[in-house]
């Protein structure tokens, strides 16, 4: 039985290690604790086999009777000194009792396929409803991104893990933890271009042959995961039409081959395109989210300009230049120099220095490997990473810090992560033992920080200290697990997987032992 066990490859441990770090980020936080999850989890509710009996209709289409427990779940948003205690043991679970709202999607303004996926798993019981739903997240991302590592050629590996290694730490894992569509939207632009790029690069000479099935497959989560995108977000469908775009331009050869592979891509970019159009918060975006807009949604996604407000002391050019210069500030609020949850769970300085510097050491090595068609594209990518926040920040009258969050623009980042990662062969991206360790210690570092503070944050507020987070707890779930026993488990799957996943993918080996590839261009 040992020796058996012996001859697991470590690598076979990583899906194992990454389900029980996300298990961990979803006990990490109550429910409501995502940003807008009054709403989001409204929307659900109204989508589920309960609907009949909780999202009932109001003399204003903008407005349903829905289950007061969901419409005042935030109860502890905005205030980090204010602990999760407030749904405390006289909290009503209850669908019964309902109450008017317009937090809901109720006039269209998201698409609906996560909440329709998502009601599925609403009943009566609001916590074990809203936890499954967290839980089937996690499942997905784990069980996409291991499918993806099993169909993938085998240079697209490391692309495939490094993207997602260096830009998820710490607001895209807490998003996974959560019932926001967020989190949908990061799988599924993070996913769908990296199968589309594998889809192209396997030949098979028929589709009863093994590549021709692992051809297929991938096509296949393609096309899902460009739901995902699409279903979830109004902007992450124009993420995934653009990384359709992108993969194009990589792979592009007149072959009449190539041309019939393009007929997915270009299909499934027509539904993206469709999602995006039908998305009322997409159409209030791109008009900017302070003219204006009259379409009830989340906090920070359309709001109604106050009147009586005094006017900005920024226009024109100086607001261009207030915004161009300052937009890294959003890249990096990826990365932890925003807070987490409704913005209210602050990290510390470490956090986000350590993120950054794997990130720009990563990405420093990828640049290394530069070709033209990969210049092309990271350039295209870094572009609208500018162009498109500034521009809705200007439609807006905004400046940066405004309106438009990290979380917004968060797909995008782990597209680039990825793209800077892209190689031509296998092996292509290595580093020293000490660069190795550095990587690890710095990303094993900043999670362990910022798992503790989110916990801190729910369980007793910031205005509690102390590293051991069971003492003073106001706020936990019912169960024998405590929140050191989460922060410490999930920290050590964390280092664990961070640790194997680094280790097989960046140690240099002699380059007999390298596989030769297929270059995306000939």
């Amino acid at each position: 039985m040992i020796e058996r066990l012996r001859r697991i490859p470590l690598l076979a441990l990583a899906p194992v290690l990454a389900l029980l770090t996300l298990t961990a980020w979803v006990y990490a936080s109550p429910i409501g604790a995502g940003p807008d999850d009054d709403y989001h989890l409204v929307s659900a509710w109204c989508a589920g086999p309960t609907a009949a009996e909780t999202c009932l209709p109001t003399e204003t289409p903008r407005e349903r009777l829905v289950p007061e427990a969901l419409d005042d779940i935030d109860c502890f948003a905005y205030d980090p000194t204010l602990s999760a205690a407030c749904q405390g043991d006289d909290w009503s679970w209850s669908i019964t009792e309902l109450t008017q709202s317009e937090r809901g999607n109720f006039i269209g303004a998201y698409p609906p396929v996560f909440y329709a996926v998502m009601g599925v798993f609403t009943g009566a019981d609001i916590q074990l409803s809203a936890l499954i739903m967290r839980l089937l997240t996690a499942l997905l991302f784990v069980g996409i991104t291991v499918a993806l590592w099993r169909l993938l050629p085998e240079r697209l590996r490391p692309t495939l893990v490094w993207g997602w290694l260096i830009t998820t730490v710490p607001l895209g894992i807490f998003l996974l933890g959560t019932n926001n569509p967020s989190a949908w939207a990061i799988i599924g632009v993070g996913s769908s271009w990296l199968a589309l790029l594998g889809w192209f690069e396997i030949r098979a000479s028929t589709w009863r042959s093994a590549e021709g099935r692992r051809k297929a497959a991938l096509g296949g989560l393609f096309a899902l995961t460009v739901l995902m995108a699409a279903g979830s977000r109004g902007d992450a469908a124009l993420y995934a039409g653009f990384g359709i775009a992108l993969v194009l331009v990589l792979t592009v050869v007149r072959e009449r081959r190539w041309l019939l592979d393009a007929i997915l891509p270009v299909v499934m970019g027509l539904v993206a395109l469709f999602f995006f159009l039908s998305a009322r918060q997409s159409q209030s975006g791109l008009g900017g989210f302070s003219n204006g807009s009259n379409i009830s949604g989340p906090v920070g996604e359309a709001v109604i300009v106050d009147p009586d407000a005094p006017e900005r002391a920024l226009s024109g050019f100086g607001l261009l230049a207030y915004n161009l210069l300052n937009v890294p500030f959003l890249w990096t609020g990826v990365l932890g120099d925003w807070a987490l949850g409704w913005l209210d769970t602050s990290m510390p300085a470490i956090v986000s220095a350590a993120a950054v510097a794997v990130f720009v050491a990563v990405g420093f090595a990828g640049i290394g490997r530069l070709w033209g068609r990969k210049a092309i594209v990271l350039g295209a990518l870094v572009l609208v990473l500018i162009a498109l926040p500034v521009y809705v920040l200007q439609a807006g009258g905004d400046v940066i810090g405004e309106q438009v969050q990290p979380r917004y623009i968060l797909p995008l980042i782990v597209m680039l992560g990825g793209m800077l990662a892209l190689t031509r062969t296998p092996r292509e991206l290595t580093f020293t033992t000490a660069q190795r360790f550095a990587l690890v210690a710095a990303l094993a570092g900043a999670h362990f920080v910022a798992l503790h503070l989110n916990l801190r944050r729910y369980i007793t507020g910031i205005d509690a200290s102390g590293v051991n987070l069971d003492a003073g707890a106001e706020w936990w779930w019912i169960g024998p697990v405590g929140p050191n026993a989460v922060w410490l488990l999930g920290s050590l799957a964390y280092a664990l997987l961070v640790w194997i996943l680094v280790r097989t993918l960046a140690r240099p080996q002699p380059i007999a032992a390298q596989a030769p590839g297929m270059p995306i261009t000939r």
